[in-house]
């Protein structure tokens, strides 16, 4: 309204009262918002007298005449209009940059958006204003006014309402982007077609290119199953499908279900879906320890049963070692044998250790007393790796025969990477209530491959080992309430990470 009120009297009385106007209703405005800051009531001002200044030379500049209104200055009205416009524009564009808007452009053209209807309805009712000024100036600024109000009310109503709606539909839009749900819908009726941020970000696609294949009315060669489903118009629930996203295999559970109108009346689908590869992989690693947990049972009995015609076997050959002469030794491969007798008696042992490793019989000690104990590690051979020990006097809830288990299989594995030769370096941190111990060595390191399977029983890159080592440490460090894990790999090396709990006094 005041738009329309300061350009009618510009277009009729000319600039001088135009701007006392103006600054009439600037003092008034500021009387009545004093909550507002008084510099801003002046860049107020400011703004709206350029833009009357600008409107009032572009309007005399294109022909306009100062007086009642003239069908013959129609064009100059809406010369001067533009330029009112374009006036206000062009300052909130130099406000926002000298306010370092991160949306400049985008602001611009939401405001240019939404400002043309408004002005154009400015300039209608400065128009009329002016018809009204040629009767009765002062009846008609007022009739104007109240009409202006009456309109301003129906059209603020209006706007509330439609803001509501507007806020409600962000919203509601919002809860099904914050879902973890990937939601896309098909209005087959209106060939409407949308989804949420979800189903965007689990398929890896933006909204155009499902839109494509939706489009395409048959599956793409790529997660063919998948699409053919959302395209079938199959009603269905809880289908397992599988889809490749950039070199990673997900697990998805698709459903498919009708979409009604507000008459319940099947007008599309909705298609949903919800990755469920974590699960997957635990239902995967449950069924593996339930089958691992029955194979240990098994080979616990298994284990037992080969000791005993083992131990008859060692007899023998501990005999036959005893009475053969070295050319009797080398003729029946006695050396060979008993040394092939040793590594299956070491299989048995760890079968029987990983079946049942036992509840860790805790006491407090310490780490660096733990390797005092080891003989290996002050007997140091040509042969062995050489040990290089940084560890404090932290102490520790542990099974002292267990750890020394664990180091044990560390080194065994450790030295057949470095084929014996090499520097082997342990320390530790103590970091928020927890106890690292790192086990570095500098061997081949692990390949990528192998690192999935790394902690699996009987999995192993060896000739000659049982794949078992790694399983009963990881089994001992979780029966002490803690984890390992690679902390780093490569061609250089290899770092074992082991994580313990803290006594509750460190």
């Amino acid at each position: 309204m005041d738009s329309a009120i300061f350009l009618a009297i510009l277009f009729v009385f000319g600039l001088n009262l135009s701007l006392w106007t103006l600054l009439a209703s600037g003092v008034v405005y500021g009387l009545l918002k004093r909550d507002v800051a008084w510099w801003k009531h002046l860049m107020n001002f400011a703004m709206y007298a350029l833009m009357m200044i600008g409107a009032h030379y572009i309007f005399l500049w294109t022909g306009g005449n100062i007086g009642f209104f003239q069908a013959s200055n129609l064009l100059s009205y809406l010369a001067a209009l533009i330029s009112y416009f374009f006036i206000n524009i062009l300052i909130i564009g130099v406000f926002f940059f000298y306010m370092n808007h991160p949306h400049l452009m985008k602001e611009l053209r939401s405001t240019l958006r939404k400002s043309v209807s408004n002005y154009a309805i400015s300039l209608a009712s400065a128009l009329l204003l002016s018809l009204l000024f040629e009767s009765e100036p002062v009846l008609g600024l007022i009739i104007f006014t109240v009409i202006i109000l009456l309109v301003t009310k129906g059209f603020k109503e209006y706007f509330d309402l439609n803001e509501e709606i507007n806020r409600d539909r962000s919203y509601r839009q919002q809860i099904l982007n914050s879902l973890p749900v990937g939601i896309i819908t098909a209005d087959d009726k209106q060939s409407n077609f949308s989804l949420n941020t979800s189903a965007s970000r689990l398929l890896n696609l933006n909204a155009q290119e499902i839109k494509d294949v939706f489009m395409m009315k048959e599956p793409p060669v790529f997660n063919s199953f998948f699409w053919e489903i959302m395209l079938s118009k199959r009603i269905c629930q809880n289908i397992k499908v599988g889809y490749s996203r950039g070199g990673e295999d997900l697990h998805l559970l698709v459903s498919q279900s009708v979409l009604n109108d507000e008459e319940n009346k099947i007008i599309g689908r909705i298609f949903y879906f919800i990755d469920i590869t974590e699960t997957e992989e635990l239902e995967k690693r449950m069924h593996q320890s339930e089958k691992l947990a029955a194979l240990g049972e098994l080979a616990a009995g298994a284990a037992h049963e080969i000791r005993n015609p083992l131990a008859v076997l060692h007899g023998f050959f501990s005999l036959m070692k005893q009475s053969f002469t070295k050319e009797e030794l080398e003729k029946y491969q006695v050396p060979l044998l008993i040394k092939e007798f040793d590594r299956i008696n070491a299989i048995i042992e760890d079968m029987l250790l990983m079946a049942r490793p036992g509840a860790p019989r805790l006491q407090e000690t310490t780490f660096k007393s733990i390797f005092d104990q080891i003989p290996s590690y002050r007997d140091i051979s040509k042969n062995e790796p050489e040990w290089k020990v940084m560890l404090d006097d932290t102490k520790i809830m542990v099974d002292l025969k267990q750890m020394k288990q664990v180091i044990y299989n560390l080194y065994r594995n450790s030295r057949e990477s470095m084929k014996g030769k090499g520097v082997i370096t342990i320390f530790s941190k103590k970091v928020n209530g927890k106890y690292l111990l790192f086990f570095k060595d500098n061997g081949t390191g692990i390949k990528d491959e192998m690192r999935k399977s790394l902690f699996h029983p009987f999995h192993t890159s060896k000739e000659t080992g049982t794949g078992l080592g790694l399983t009963i440490v990881q089994r001992i460090i979780e029966n002490h309430q803690g984890s390992i894990e690679v902390y780093e790999t490569s061609p250089t090396g290899t770092t074992f990470l082991i994580t313990l709990p803290l006594t509750p006094n460190e």
